[in-house]
């Protein structure tokens, strides 16, 4: 193993069961020897984040909370590596550190080559919470062949057909640019979706190359240059707020994912990714086992 030119860094506010479950993952597998740099920006930050940062091994930086998009900036600013790895506090790791390695170093290739603009992180079929891509592709699009890593179609919906059907084909027909945009989250299920769209995703080695017409933004583990978060997406985000927040804070997610995001034809590179996302306190959500009231304040 080798330390790669890339800075790690972690958004965390509170949630310190679950922030230090993630932490544990990635220091008990040696996955923190492979950062050159590694930053934790912590919304509200108190002694107890800065102590557990420092357990760790990784600066700790932040301030008052201003939500996911001024935080997410605010570290990709503080790293150092002149390209980034952002994670949150609930996304552990779930690759061994050796395939990790590989993973990464592939990863830094496509970007520092021109092939790939970012590289989502998270893993391709140990999605954790919080995933409805799937969902979403088969809405519109019908199942040619499952790829043999993917293990949950007993877990989807029984009312969305896995095969294709008059509903699906009358969505396309009715809706093409929708049934166009879905094409990307083929990936998540398809053996091949290369050959199925190959206007829009290509391979590379044991990676996945997907237009941004047919792929969202996700800010659950992404990697990219520096600069290019900072002068290329955050710049469009502080120029372009929603009128949908979250606590009355930008999100990244919301901002980005739009027609701007479609049109750039931004190369997102997708292999089987080392995170997922599991969440073991301090969620937002109402109906998540681990909702605190307090985290929507």
């Amino acid at each position: 193993m080798k330390t790669h030119h890339i800075g790690l860094g972690v958004l965390s506010w509170k949630a310190h069961e679950t922030l230090k479950a993630t932490l544990n993952s990635y220091r008990d597998s040696g996955l923190l020897e492979l950062f050159e740099d590694k930053v934790i920006h912590f919304n509200d930050i108190s002694d107890e984040d800065r102590a557990i940062a420092e357990d760790y091994g990784f600066r700790a930086v932040g301030g008052e909370n201003k939500g996911i998009a001024t935080g997410t900036e605010n570290l990709v600013k503080a790293i150092e590596s002149e390209h980034v790895l952002v994670v949150q506090n609930d996304n552990p790791l779930v690759e061994s550190v050796e395939f990790a390695d590989a993973h990464l170093g592939a990863a830094l290739s496509l970007l520092e080559n021109n092939k790939a603009d970012l590289v989502r992180m998270r893993h391709r079929w140990q999605v954790g919470e919080g995933f409805a891509d799937v969902v979403k592709y088969l809405k519109v699009h019908g199942l040619q062949e499952c790829h043999p890593d993917f293990s949950a179609l007993e877990t989807l919906p029984p009312e969305v057909p896995l095969e294709d059907g008059f509903g699906k084909k009358l969505q396309r027909l009715l809706r093409p640019g929708r049934a166009h945009q879905m094409k990307g989250r083929g990936i998540f299920i398809e053996a091949s979706p290369e050959t199925l769209f190959p206007d829009v995703i290509r391979r590379d080695g044991d990676f996945l190359l997907v237009d941004s017409a047919v792929i969202n933004f996700s800010d659950q583990c992404f990697m990219c240059a520096k600069r290019f978060y900072l002068d290329v997406l955050a710049a469009y985000v502080n120029a372009n707020p929603s009128s949908r927040t979250l606590n009355n804070f930008q999100v990244p997610e919301i901002c980005l994912n739009s027609p701007w995001w479609r049109k750039q034809h931004f190369q997102i590179a997708q292999g089987r990714g080392i995170f997922t996302h599991g969440r073991l306190d301090g969620s937002f959500r109402a109906n998540h086992h681990a909702y605190d009231a307090s985290m929507g304040d």
